[in-house]
C-alpha cells in the first residue's frame, strides 16, 4: 500500500477536482430536472468529469515528461494512473447511460412493432441486462476482495482498484434498470438524453 503519494500526484488530484468542480458550476444546469436539482446526476456528473480531467492531466504530463522534460523530471506513476482512470471512465459512463436509457440500440425491428410488443421487447431486454449485470457485479465484487492482497507496480495501490469500477457500475446498472422497468410497466415516458430525467 502506497504511505505517502507524490506531492505531483496530489497537485494533479487537486487541479482536477477544481477543474470538475468548476466545470460542474458553468454546466449546473445540465444536473436540475424541472428547475430542481437531481443529487445523483450531480454526483455522476462530478466523478465524470474528475476522472476524465484526472486522465486527461495525467496523460498531457506523462506525454511532457516522456519527449520535452525527459532529462529533468521522472513520473513513473503517470501511465498507470492514466490507465486506471480510462478503466473508471468508461465505466462509470456506462452506468450513466444506463440511467437515461442511452446505450446505442438498433430499433429496425423494433419500431416495426405495436406498441405492446414494443413494452414486451424492452422487458424482455432488461431482464436479460439484468441477468448478465448480476453475474457481472458478483464475480466483480467477489474478484476485487480477492486482489485486495496485491498492489499496483507505480502507485502503489491494491490490484482491486481496477476491479472495483466493474463491479460498481454493474450494481449500478442494476439499479438503474430496475427503475427503468419500473417506469415502463407503469406507462411513464423513459426520456433519453442528458438533463431529461433524474
Amino acid at each position: 500500500m502506497i504511505t505517502s503519494p507524490p506531492p505531483a500526484l496530489l497537485l494533479l488530484l487537486t487541479l482536477a477536482a477544481g477543474s470538475g468542480l468548476a466545470l460542474v458550476w458553468i454546466i449546473r444546469s445540465d444536473w436540475s430536472v424541472r428547475g430542481r436539482l437531481a443529487p445523483w446526476r450531480l454526483v455522476e456528473g462530478v466523478l465524470g468529469l474528475f476522472f476524465m480531467l484526472a486522465m486527461l492531466y495525467a496523460t498531457s504530463i506523462q506525454v511532457l515528461a516522456r519527449y520535452a522534460l525527459a532529462d529533468l523530471i521522472t513520473v513513473p506513476w503517470t501511465e498507470e494512473l492514466a490507465r486506471l482512470l480510462l478503466v473508471w471512465v468508461a465505466f462509470w459512463g456506462a452506468a450513466i447511460l444506463q440511467r437515461s436509457d442511452d446505450h446505442i440500440s438498433m430499433t429496425v425491428v423494433f419500431d416495426w412493432l405495436p406498441r405492446p410488443l414494443q413494452l414486451a421487447a424492452r422487458l424482455l431486454g432488461d431482464v436479460i441486462a439484468l441477468a448478465v449485470l448480476g453475474l457481472v457485479a458478483w464475480y466483480g465484487w467477489r474478484t476485487a476482495l480477492r486482489q485486495m492482497v496485491m498492489s499496483t507496480v507505480s502507485l502503489g495501490l491494491p490490484i482491486s482498484v481496477f476491479i472495483i469500477p466493474v463491479a460498481l457500475a454493474a450494481t449500478l446498472m442494476i439499479a438503474h434498470t430496475v427503475r427503468l422497468m419500473a417506469l415502463r410497466v407503469r406507462g411513464r415516458p423513459v426520456h433519453q438524453g442528458v438533463g431529461t430525467e433524474i
